[in-house]
């Protein structure tokens, strides 16, 4: 996955940022109380169920405020990455973006690898 492509999702779902923000949170407080609550049983599938309810809207969050072309953090346009050199930001880019792909692979296959 390219930092373009990040950039298009962004373009796409920066609207919904405040969404997944409150959606990862509420997934990470249900799955704190059911753990500190709950039975064995139940705590092995709130765990199974972490990755996709709490990390998925926590990758689609940072792909929005990471990539989105115009108030993206990694952009030349951000005050911090502004001021690198242009092959750095790029640099950084490509590395959030591959990153943030491996991020999201991991929460969405995570309900089958906490099943092992």
């Amino acid at each position: 996955m390219s930092p373009a492509f990040f950039a298009e999702v962004a373009t796409r779902l920066f609207v919904y940022r405040w969404a997944f923000l409150a959606a990862s949170v509420v997934g990470f407080a249900v799955l704190t109380v059911v753990l500190a609550l709950g039975a064995p049983p139940v705590a092995r599938v709130a765990i199974a169920l972490a990755g996709p309810l709490v990390f998925v809207p926590w990758a689609a969050l940072c792909a929005c405020t990471w990539f989105h072309p115009e108030s993206g953090n990694l952009q030349p346009g951000s005050r911090f990455i502004g001021r690198m050199p242009p092959l750095v930001q790029s640099a950084i880019r490509w590395y959030a973006a591959i990153f943030l792909f491996a991020f999201t692979v991991a929460a969405v296959v995570w309900p089958i690898m906490s099943w092992q």
